[in-house]
């Protein structure tokens, strides 16, 4: 395993957020001293999970480039066709499982950068630079998300963030009292081979994190980009809102079963199998020269 050179963000106010540049550019913490609580974690974190590295990666949030989800073509699980060509391709891409460079560090910021190399050029034959900015302020973690096309050519891509949202907050509550205040959107099925979708209606709620979601719940065109993960028994909430991200059209709820310690709200600019999909003008196509940006912030905090 890569090592661990983890990168510790704080500010005056005791609020921290944990990275590793090394693996993935992946955030592991995002945490608040909180009155009673002391300090409260709002993803879930675990040693062990980073142990096992980059086999599993269920905790804090890895970021999934230049693919959400999977793709199959040509009849192959994990692979994708282009001009022609079919290219393996590893489930949420190869961005959270490559090391990045820091190319901005100070107390409460950490800015890291990926570019294209040999290696990637095998699955992914475009030139890109992507930019990753956390930042700690007014207790928030915010983000900054750039993509830059280096190709002489429009440079395809899917990109999204998977949170893992500790589920409960606090040893206090219990996980089968959290539920995620969704706005009104409307909810994606596939079919197929995820080769098509069709949706409806689904209306504003407050989502019981026991529902199902291990099939993934997806959801888009949200009344507003914003959802929140209550905690009633510790009278906590986090909110995750996206509305500087215009491109994360959809987002995938998830947990792998209904006793796992977290639960994944999942800002994403397409559904699965998008590469495969072109037609549905999910996949961006970004043209030479040009930058792709999104911005997002997460906030712990108590319960309004």
């Amino acid at each position: 395993m890569p090592e661990k050179n983890l990168v510790t963000l704080t500010d005056a106010d005791g609020n921290l957020a944990q990275l590793a540049p090394e693996l993935g550019a992946w955030l592991l913490r995002y945490a608040r001293p909180i009155g009673p609580h002391g300090l409260v974690d709002a993803l879930h974190y675990r040693p062990a999970v980073v142990d096992r590295y980059p086999r599993e990666m269920y905790a804090g949030i890895p970021v999934l480039f230049p693919l959400v989800s999977r793709n199959t073509a040509g009849g192959r699980e994990h692979h994708y066709e282009w001009n022609g060509q079919l290219f393996e391709m590893p489930q949420h891409g190869f961005a959270r499982r490559s090391k990045w460079t820091v190319i901005e560090q100070t107390a409460t910021a950490l800015a890291m950068e990926l570019t294209d190399t040999p290696a990637t050029q095998v699955q992914y034959p475009f030139a890109f630079r992507q930019r990753l900015r956390y930042h700690l302020a007014n207790g928030r973690l915010h983000w900054e998300q750039i993509i830059e096309n280096r190709s002489a050519t429009p440079l395809p891509f899917s990109t999204g963030f998977h949170p893992y949202l500790a589920v409960p907050l606090t040893p206090k509550s219990r996980r089968e009292d959290c539920f995620v205040e969704i706005p009104d959107a409307r909810r994606a099925s596939p079919h197929g081979n995820w080769d098509r979708y069709t949706t409806k209606p689904f209306l504003a709620q407050n989502w019981s994190v026991q529902e199902d979601v291990a099939p993934t719940l997806f959801l888009t065109d949200l009344k507003k980009r914003e959802l929140t993960l209550v905690d009633p028994g510790s009278e906590l909430e986090v909110v995750l809102n996206f509305e500087e991200a215009p491109l994360h059209r959809f987002v995938a709820l998830w947990a792998r079963s209904t006793s796992e310690p977290f639960y994944c709200v999942e800002p994403w600019t397409a559904l699965p199998n998008s590469f495969t999909r072109a037609k549905d003008h999910e996949l961006i196509l970004l043209e030479p020269q040009r930058t792709f940006r999104a911005a997002m912030w997460l906030e712990l905090r108590p319960m309004a």
